[in-house]
């Protein structure tokens, strides 16, 4: 080849050459983008607790994962919103999230707004999937949600058994808060259901809606206006501490069954001697022994400086199912499928079995609330 056939081909040479550059560049920056992860909650208002402790639990997650060098050497975001308890902004929210380019979003803590959130997801096939939802009325559907959450119908049939036949209530009235719709109804039908099935009474079924307005004496003096031998509370945990409380200051006590919703720390904190003796079914072991959950329950307590509850433990799960997912096929869109297909995931109690429709089991254990700490029922 003479010079000048070199100095026409030159000019070819370098523009390919530029080209593969470039192309190794956008490659190179493609592998090295962040995946986004969107997680919402309820963080402000009577509710914050559950959402507090959720977004807590993926932050962690993400921050151990990161350090081990992300999703095939990609490292994870999270972007954070709340949805405030209101179905309007948990939807605004979502759209956000979904707008911003997030893979999956880890939510929501409460069964009325994934109720809201569902059929959006359906609409732009985006998974979402909740530490905490455990309402019926998602259960069985080919969808967009999953959750590492049981449906509540099992902890509430053996809640009624317990209280009939253990506990000795024969006739139960009930308080729960409407504003959780989606998880208080389904769990008071399936709880009735049962209870009267073994022969006990649902004396009242009194409804309210949690705000900053709600007077508890008035609940809680209706209650014990009426010939009952207990009491069951659908409500979260500051609203069922402060009816405790109230029952306690017209020395009125009396035994009370409650539900998973309520039974995180500030139930504790609010409800001091008024709720010792609570009992209640529950998917979390405080106490666990499982290394996988000795080391997060540390490491929980190190970053935030409290200890990690059930919320903030299923969230953990949430987060490291949707890094396994990922890790596998990173195709945002084959998320659902993906995890169906392989079903089983590690969890930190105990293994993650996914059915068909994203629902999942897990071992219930009755629990009480004993000198000021949550306890296993031996």
């Amino acid at each position: 080849m003479n010079q000048c056939s070199v100095n026409k081909l030159l000019p070819h040479l370098l523009f390919y050459t530029f080209l593969l550059t470039a192309v190794l560049f956008l490659q190179s920056c493609e592998m090295n983008k962040p995946v986004k992860i969107g997680f919402v909650g309820g963080l402000t208002g009577r509710v914050a607790d559950l959402g507090i402790a959720g977004r807590d639990g993926v932050i962690l997650a993400i921050e151990d994962l990161n350090r081990k060098g992300g999703i095939n050497r990609r490292p994870v975001t999270l972007l954070i919103r709340d949805d405030m308890q209101n179905s309007e902004t948990a939807l605004q929210a979502d759209k956000e999230l979904i707008a911003s380019g997030v893979s999956a979003i880890i939510g929501h803590m409460t069964s009325s707004m994934s109720m809201a959130a569902v059929k959006l997801m359906n609409e732009k096939k985006v998974l979402m999937i909740s530490p905490t939802t455990s309402t019926n009325e998602l259960s069985g559907l080919d969808d967009y949600f999953f959750r590492v959450y049981p449906a509540s119908s099992n902890a509430a049939q053996r809640l009624a058994r317990h209280a009939f036949q253990d506990m000795g209530l024969n006739n139960i009235s009930v308080i729960y808060d409407i504003g959780n719709r989606a998880y208080t109804e389904s769990k008071y039908k399936h709880f009735k259901e049962a209870f009267e099935a073994h022969g006990g009474n649902i004396v009242v079924g009194l409804t309210y809606t949690s705000g900053p307005d709600l007077r508890f004496y008035d609940l809680a003096n209706y209650i014990t206006a009426k010939k009952t031998d207990g009491l069951l509370i659908l409500a979260n945990a500051m609203d069922t501490a402060m009816i405790c409380q109230q029952l306690m200051k017209i020395g009125k006590l009396m035994s009370v069954v409650t539900g998973e919703w309520s039974v995180t720390d500030d139930i504790l904190k609010f409800g001091g001697r008024a709720v010792e003796g609570i009992h209640f079914f529950h998917t979390f072991d405080r106490e666990n022994t499982t290394p996988r959950f000795v080391e997060f329950r540390k490491s929980f307590k190190q970053r935030f400086g409290y200890d990690a509850g059930f919320a903030s433990a299923h969230a953990y799960d949430s987060a490291n199912v949707l890094f396994e997912a990922l890790r596998e096929n990173s195709d945002p869109a084959s998320l659902k499928e993906t995890i169906r297909d392989k079903s089983v995931f590690e969890g930190l109690q105990a293994a993650l079995k996914f059915d068909e429709f994203g629902d999942i089991e897990r071992d219930l254990f009755l629990m009480t609330v004993r000198d000021g700490q949550f306890r296993i029922i031996e």
